[in-house]
């Protein structure tokens, strides 16, 4: 069944439907049901509010129980919608027409879901990085949005170089891996002692000096999902780079796949709770 709905007799419905499901225990993830409802009733939504009609947004923010998700809705309110949301009051009140760009706005929408998993990124959602992002996209597909969230599901091979960047990978962050003795190629080391230095950063306590703090909490904690994932973009944005490089990269480009294969196989398949972090392909 679609949330969307074309007037207000419509939404409230499908609101009253939703709490219905959350009362009686079946509702699995509010904050993106509540996420859905907003992108999927926007041009709505955007209608009543610069109608000072408030009554839906109000009655969606009920529905989020979360901290984490009412973190979530209240920036993607802030962003994309002409209200200022206390998500904890469940209250909102409308901003003034002219500090609300609507076409802007309306070009670099994003549903919740792609606006989550930016935030899981680490990226900070404005109109400036989501400008950013549809400018390098150009230079693949018009469809900026779907390639956006196709890249975010696990970092491929062909993204344009600087969108890496964008998801804080790229080139310049092979510096850890350097570090600890990872070098892949014809005069690279051989595939054991490559798993081996693999091994020895996932599990290691980064108190290295040659590198600031900042870069180094990009490498989370030991053992976790979240340095395995630093891990296997690095690789995986190293792979796009020497693919878009001009020169014989054939061996590098090998050993980065198969050492992604071995994370992959060895730690990834291991965790068990895994939406918010899908693996990049090569």
């Amino acid at each position: 069944m679609s949330l969307a709905g074309n007037d207000k007799l419509t939404i409230g419905a499908i609101i009253k439907s939703v709490r219905l499901v959350q009362q009686a225990g079946y509702l699995k993830d509010a904050g993106s049901c509540a996420g859905q409802i907003l992108y999927e009733n926007y041009e709505y939504l955007i209608q009543q509010s610069f109608h000072r009609n408030l009554n839906s947004i109000p009655e969606i923010l009920r529905i989020v129980k979360s901290k984490r998700d009412k973190d979530l809705i209240r920036g993607y309110l802030h962003l994309f919608f002409p209200v200022y949301a206390n998500v904890e009051l469940e209250k909102c009140k409308p901003k003034k027409v002219e500090e609300f760009p609507r076409e802007e706005t309306k070009a670099l929408l994003i549903d919740f879901e792609l606006y989550k998993r930016l935030t899981d990124a680490k990226v900070e959602v404005t109109f400036d990085k989501l400008n950013d992002i549809r400018f390098e996209v150009r230079l693949v597909t018009t469809n900026w949005k779907a390639y956006l969230e196709s890249f975010l599901k696990w970092p491929t091979t062909d993204a344009p170089a600087s969108l890496s960047e964008l998801v804080k990978v790229g080139w310049i962050k092979a510096g850890l891996l350097s570090h600890f003795g990872y070098h892949v190629g014809m005069s690279g080391q051989p595939s054991a002692m490559r798993i081996n230095i693999l091994d020895k950063l996932f599990n290691a306590t980064l108190t290295i000096h040659y590198f600031d703090k900042s870069y180094l909490s990009e490498w989370a904690k030991p053992s976790s999902l979240e340095r395995l994932m630093k891990m296997a973009r690095t690789i995986a944005a190293l792979c796009r780079n020497a693919k878009r490089s001009p020169g014989n990269f054939t061996q590098a480009i090998c050993d980065w796949e198969e050492d992604l294969e071995y994370l992959h196989r060895t730690y990834y398949e291991t965790f068990l709770n895994l939406q918010a972090f899908n693996w990049p392909e090569t």
